[in-house]
């Protein structure tokens, strides 16, 4: 069997791999982490939006809530018509 050498006597070829490996292991290792930031800074963003999103909407709910109040209070028969007519349209969308 014919061994294959280099001109540096075989070792070096060797050695140029191990690096080239640890080379490309050291890179995808780099990759990773920025990778994984990047995925952390995106999960913080994205806790940050929930937040004020849910602080927007109980905002709305308590808005609706006083203004729903005010309107039972001052004029009970259009706020019940208002109800019929909703709760008769969401029925028909309901069966569509």
């Amino acid at each position: 069997m014919a061994r294959y050498e280099s001109s540096s006597g075989g070792r070096g070829t060797g050695d140029d791999l191990v690096d080239r490996i640890t080379d490309v292991g050291a890179r995808a290792a780099d990759t990773v982490d920025l990778i994984a930031s990047h995925v952390e800074e995106t999960r913080q963003d994205l806790l940050a939006q929930g937040a004020q999103l849910s602080a927007n909407v109980q905002k709305v709910g308590k808005n609706f809530s006083k203004a729903l109040d005010k309107s039972v209070s001052e004029q009970p028969m259009t706020t019940l018509g208002l109800a019929i007519v909703t709760g008769f349209v969401l029925g028909a969308l309901w069966k569509a």
